[in-house]
This record gives C-alpha cells, structure tokens and sequence, in this order.
C-alpha cells in the first residue's frame, strides 16, 4: 500500500505575465461583467427562480479588478502543493484561488480534467482575469470566484486516516468564509473534496456555489447526468427557459460537439435519489462526480464548435491543445441564483471524483434514459454512497480542526474582520498573516488614522455597511479627515448615492487635493468638461497609476473629444500606449477618422483583455475592410458589396471571438 503524501513542487512551462490587482476602485458601470437586462426566465419553477439575480448588477466592490497581463508565453515555473499515493496525483496551485490544476490517474496514464499546456488570463471573471484549466472553487459571488488569480490560505492537517489539504478564505462581499478540504485516501483512485461556508453573523446571507470542472474534449464525449429535462441559455435573447432533454425537435444535446454556439445545459432532476454528472468519451471512459445532497445542480458548458468557440479555447491554451468542456456543480439549480445562509450557520457537503468506465454500447445508446442508467449503476459501483457518507462524516469532523502545518498565506481581510467584530469567523480557520500595517488595520483596531495613513492614497477599499460604520464612528472620534471623506465617498456611491459621493469628494478634495480625490469627483460630475479637467489634474499629478490612462482614453473616447484624445495619447509614457484599452482606443479613433493604414496597424496584434460576448474587435475589422472598399469604391458600399468583401477578408483568427452565429458584424 502507497501512502499518501503532500508535498511541494512545480511544473515548468510557458506563462503570460499577470501583475497585481489594480488600485483604481470599480463601480457597477465600469466593472468587466456588463451591467445590463437580464433576460426574464421561461418555463422554470419557484426553486428554479429563487433567488435569482441580474448579471452585472451586483457591484464587485471591495474587490479590485485583475488587468494587468498579457499574452508573452515566456518559460516559466508554477508552484504547486501535491497530492499523491501512486494510484493519483492531485496538484493544487494556492496562489490562484487554490486551483486544483492536475488530476491524473496514475494507473490510466490519464489526465482526468483538462490540464491546460500554458498559463493564459483572459477578460471572462468578475474581476477580469481568468484562466482555463483543472477544478475552480466559485464562491461566495457568482462570475468565477474573485480569487481565481490571488493567492489563498493553504495549509495541512494530519488525521488519523492520512493527511488531509486545506484551503480557504474570508468572502468580503457576503462576509462569510469559505474552506476546500482534498482528501485522498491511502491506496485509492478517488478523492474526496469537502466544502464548508460559515456565516458567523446574526443575519440571512444570500451566497453561491459552483465547482466548475475543466474535463478534455474529444470527439464524440457525451455528458450523462439525471434528467428530465433542461434548462439552457439558447434562445435569441440568452433568456434561461426549460426544454426536453434531450430534446427531439433540435439534436441529442449532450453531445457536446453538436453544438456550434456557446452552450450551458443545466441538468434536472428534482426527485432524483442520486445526482451524478460524467464526461465519458467515445468508449465510454471518463471522469465522474458524484456528491452529498448539498449539491443540487449539475451544468455543462461548452465554447461550441463554431469558430469563435474554437479561438477562444485556442486562446486560452495552444491552438490544437485547448479543447474542453466543464462539468459542474453546485447548491443551487441553476448559475443564476443564490441560496439562504442561515444566521450562525455552516452549509457543509461532499464530493468524490475518479475515472468511470461504462460499456460505450450503453453510453452512447439512442435512448438517453439508458445511458443514464448504466452510469448510475457504475457510480453506484465505483463511488458506493455508504463510502461516500462514512468519508463526508469524517471529513465534516476534520473541518473543523486546525491546520497542523501552513503552507500559504491569503488575505489579510479575514483578520481585520475578526479584529473589527471581535470574534472568530470560523471554527479551525486561522486568518492571521504578517502585512504592513495600513488605515485599515488602523480602524478595526485603535479607530484612527495614523499621520502615516493620511499621507498616503489608500490601495485597498471597504464599504459593506460594517466597515462604514466603523469609518463613520472613527469620523465622529477623530474629526473627519480627507482620508475618512474620501473613503466614505467611495462606499456611498458603491451604494448608488451620487449626489451624496459628489459632496464627500469634494470635501476630501478640499482637505487634500489627492489623484484618487479627483478621479472619484471626475466620475460623478455630469459636466464632461468638468470631467476632463480632474481626469487630466489627476493624471497630471504623477501619482496616478498607469491605469487610470486607459480610462481617460475610455472617457475622452465616449465623448467624441478626439483633439483631446490626441493631445493626451501624445504626452504619455510608451509604458501607458501599451495598455490595451488605451490601444483600442487610438483604433476607435482612427476607424472614426478614415485613418485605415493607421487600423489596420493597430489591429496587427493578439490582445489578452477581449472580454467575452464583446464584439469590438471584429467590429473594427468590418469598419477597416468597409473603409477599404469606400477608398476603392469612391462611394460608400452597399450591403451587398460589403458583405462579399468580407467572404474575401474575412475576420482574423486573432480578432474573431464571437461566441454565437448571431454575433456575426453585418
């Protein structure tokens, strides 16, 4: 029998530079995720509609936005924590939201999920970067869990039955903590993850949870879970509406490799005894989970097989080497709702991953029913649900003990919020981490701004109701401060009081004239020109960091102040005319100029910050081949004409992330 062990290591390969979060707070309108109308649901039920919510309208404040990378490939080494016993290895990467990055099944000589050959962000999570790849842990806000690309607590506790590895965090936004426990028994095939989310305080929370599993692709997968029917994203406007699954007016939708557009499928069942979800393959092998109640939805989302599908995958990977599906699953039916965190509650459940082999006559059967039958059989075999409930028990227990050895540190928001309440977030989680001291620190302990504090622009936001009220109280002992004015400024147009933001920045403005002061002024004033004059004061003072640039670029670029856009691009560093966005910009001012030499140069290049669903970049290509052929024509195009010039110069691989036919520019 091998034991298992937990260890250090790392895996060389090529990655893509990605600098820290930015320290320019982002409001509703300028976060990546689009604020705009939900479409209305069709066909679903109450539990289906709980707690549902708007994409984009929840604000990712105190989060700050990850923007900074792009697509330089340079060799590279990835730390990692391992896992292994010699029948799997496990590879966990804790400095990116404790990505489980490699599940490989020794015996197969198989990589169960998707283990991506580089390391690549792209524009696709609420806070921006994103990369593709292995299981991600996605709470306690819906968009990819805001710590896809920051580093968490990692750590290891021995039990009697092996080791045991934890991860875990503090949730800023619902203020509740959140713990991944990975357990890979001695001798076995199958890990077990544990979850665990605790809410401390005396009030309901609304929270999330999805653990999204990147599986390969291969031609003629298909996705077997419990269903009597779906609930997809297909229709015209992306509303969410229920259909037969499979459905026999379109195609056997889980295949994968049918769909040409993005697709997600949410599977359902409600009476179901047992829910399972498996990506198997064309001879019938694949990975499977399985789990304890708690896990009521199970989803697989697939890029599509169209081409804007296949470029994302290649861009997020190698062109050839991209392709995946995820197989996912989490406490509430569908990805657009929450779920109830009780006061002083835990939400706990258990999941089990390993290989499954299933006769492909039964996984590839005409008859969905059956197919599903056969892999509950192999589930009910290969992962027993009296297994399942001895370890979720066990690992309910380890939960919560402590670490007996850390191995990394997360955030130091946990312990300012166990400070600032004075009492402990969660039983066996230790939020302690050595950082300089900031004003932060200063108010969940003494309630004062230091001198230090007050000479210095903060890097770092608060603004759920507890922290505005301890920065209201320290107002009231201290005398307000430009600091306290501005912060508070920050909060209250988080909350959606513009007139009440604009006085508290004009009053920490005429304290101490800051950049930071003047951008926030600049964002509520209705007055562009006004708007310009504190842009360009806050640039102008040099402390201003460079991605402030890129959205002055935005701002000048909205209102068609193109001199203005000029003479600003002239003066800056080339460190800023890199910044894509700023880059972008010049692109939309040159189309909008007839400078097409000029767009056409600006458009010789792979850009990193695309966000997904966002059209811009094809855009600016049939704005160039349109400006071709009017230079041509010596006439503006018709319809006609201009679609024939794109059959000929059709959108660039390295431009064309269109994620449904009907995107198509016409």
């Amino acid at each position: 029998m091998t034991k298992t062990k937990i260890t250090r290591t790392s895996r060389q390969l090529p990655m893509s530079n990605l600098g820290g979060p930015s320290t320019l707070p982002r409001f509703r309108w300028q976060q990546p995720t689009l604020d705009k109308n939900t479409p209305p649901n069709r066909g679903l039920t109450d539990e289906e509609n709980a707690h549902g919510f708007n994409w984009g309208k929840d604000s990712i404040l105190p989060y700050r936005v990850y923007d900074d990378y792009d697509r330089s490939q340079e060799p590279g080494e990835m730390p990692l924590v391992t896992l292994e016993n010699g029948r799997l290895r496990v590879s966990v990467a804790p400095q990116y939201g404790g990505r489980l990055m490699e599940l490989r099944d020794l015996k197969l000589g198989r990589d169960l999920v998707f283990t991506n050959p580089v390391f690549q962000p792209a524009n696709l999570a609420a806070l921006n970067a994103w990369f593709s790849g292995g299981i991600e842990w996605n709470g306690l806000i819906p968009g990819h869990t805001p710590f896809t690309t920051a580093q968490v607590f990692a750590g290891i506790i021995e039990t009697d039955r092996g080791p045991v590895l934890r991860i875990y965090e503090f949730d800023r936004i619902v203020e509740a903590t959140w713990q991944i426990d990975l357990f890979l028994p001695d001798d076995d095939d199958r890990l077990y993850v544990h979850g665990r989310i605790v809410n401390n305080t005396d009030a309901v929370k609304l929270a999330y949870w999805w653990t999204n599993v990147a599986a390969p692709m291969s031609k003629g997968m298909r996705v077997l879970a419990p269903a009597d029917y779906s609930i997809e994203h297909v229709l015209p406007n992306n509303e969410l509406a229920r259909f037969p699954f499979p459905d026999p007016d379109r195609f056997d939708g889980s295949y994968p490799d049918k769909w040409r557009d993005s697709t997600s499928v949410f599977f359902r069942k409600p009476d179901a005894e047992r829910l399972f979800i498996a990506g198997l393959d064309a001879d019938g092998v694949g990975l499977a989970q399985t789990a304890t109640s708690a896990l009521k939805g199970r989803k697989f989302f697939y890029f599509g097989t169209g081409a804007g599908g296949q470029q994302w995958m290649d861009y997020l990977a190698k062109p050839g080497e991209g392709d995946y599906i995820e197989i996912q699953s989490g406490i509430a039916p569908t990805q657009n709702q929450r779920f109830e965190l009780q006061p002083n509650s835990e939400v706990h459940w258990t999941e089990v991953y390993g290989a499954l082999s299933v006769d492909p006559a039964d996984v590839h059967a005409a008859d969905y029913q059956r197919a599903v039958g056969a892999a509950a059989r192999a589930i009910d075999t290969r992962f027993p649900a009296t297994e399942l409930a001895d370890v979720d028990a066990f690992l309910t227990a380890v939960s919560r003990q402590p670490l007996t050895r850390r191995l990394s540190d997360g955030s130091p928001w946990g312990g300012r919020q166990e400070k600032l309440t004075g009492k402990p977030l969660a039983q066996g989680l230790d939020f302690a981490v050595p950082h300089p001291t900031d004003c932060w620190d200063e108010l969940a302990t003494t309630g004062r701004f230091s001198e230090a504090s007050l000479k210095r622009v903060p890097a770092d936001f608060a603004v759920s109701p507890l922290w505005v009220a301890a920065l209201e109280k320290s107002r009231d002992k201290q005398g307000e401060t430009w600091l306290h004015a501005l912060l508070l400024g920050i909060a209250t147009l988080d909350n959606g009081d513009r007139d009440a933001a604009r006085a508290l920045f004009e009053r920490s403005i005429a304290l101490k004239p800051t950049w930071l002061g003047r951008r926030q002024r600049a964002l509520v004033t209705s007055d562009p020109d006004a708007a310009d004059r504190d842009y360009l004061a806050a640039w102008a003072s040099g402390d201003a960091p460079p991605a402030l640039a890129a959205e002055i670029v935005s701002l000048l670029v909205k209102h068609g102040r193109l001199e203005r856009l000029r003479a600003f691009a002239s003066g800056l560093p080339a460190s800023a005319l890199t910044d894509e966005r700023v880059h972008l910009g010049r692109a939309m001012v040159a189309a909008s100029e007839g400078d097409f030499d000029l767009l056409e140069r600006l458009l010789d290049r792979h850009f990193a910050t695309v966000r997904e669903g966002e059209n811009l970049l094809d855009e600016l290509w049939v704005a160039l081949q349109r400006g071709r052929l009017q230079q041509a024509l010596k006439r503006a195009p018709s319809p006609a004409e201009l679609a024939e010039r794109l059959k000929q110069h059709p959108v660039p691989a390295h431009l064309n992330f269109r994620m449904r036919a009907a995107d198509e520019v016409k």
